[in-house]
């Protein structure tokens, strides 16, 4: 454990307390996500074959690939570092690992078929202004297919999280168990 300005930092995961690291994950992809939901739904209305509208795709499609990689940053120090000890009955236990898995499915599925969707279309994927390695040929039937899985799934991934935040907000407010001071 360290101390910055004052405050005990605890950098890996305890039985009780999700440690640093996995609470600055659980946060940035939060942001992401957030950053993500709000701009797919705004990119569509900008007007066509404009700067702000380009930038704004890349953007997204750079966003959509640095969640993909705390995706996997996150799974690795889940596996690094086992969660606090689960606590409450039986059936919420296995709702939270249910809702959990389901969330880390819909956060590789989604980027995922936004790529094929992108290059699919014919057009290059973008990661910080650089063109990502298309992986697949135009497919316009392909590629229609991969945009309703996106948008069908970025829907259920705001259902899950609203799910997982009044979950996390029950258990603050009503249960008062601390599982929200966990993170």
């Amino acid at each position: 454990m360290s101390v910055v300005k004052g405050i005990a930092m605890q950098w890996r995961n305890s039985e009780d307390r999700y440690g640093t690291v996995a609470q600055f994950l659980h946060w940035a992809m939060f942001a992401v996500i957030v950053l993500q939901l709000i701009g797919g739904q705004v990119m569509d209305e900008l007007p066509k074959k404009t700067a702000i509208r380009g930038f704004a795709y890349d953007a997204h499609e750079t966003l959509g690939f640095v969640l993909l990689g705390l995706v996997f940053l996150r799974l690795a120090w889940k596996i690094a570092n086992p969660a606090p000890a689960d606590t409450g009955p039986t059936w919420q236990r296995l709702a939270a690992r249910a809702a959990h898995g389901l969330l880390y499915a819909l956060l590789v599925a989604i980027p995922l078929a936004g790529y094929v969707m992108v290059v699919a279309k014919g057009h290059d994927a973008a990661f910080f202004g650089w063109d990502v390695p298309s992986l697949l040929g135009k497919d316009e039937a392909l590629g229609k297919l991969a945009k309703s899985a996106h948008e069908w799934l970025a829907n259920l991934l705001i259902a899950i999280v609203a799910v997982h935040a009044g979950a996390a907000l029950w258990h603050h407010l009503v249960a008062r168990d601390g599982v929200l001071r966990r993170m």
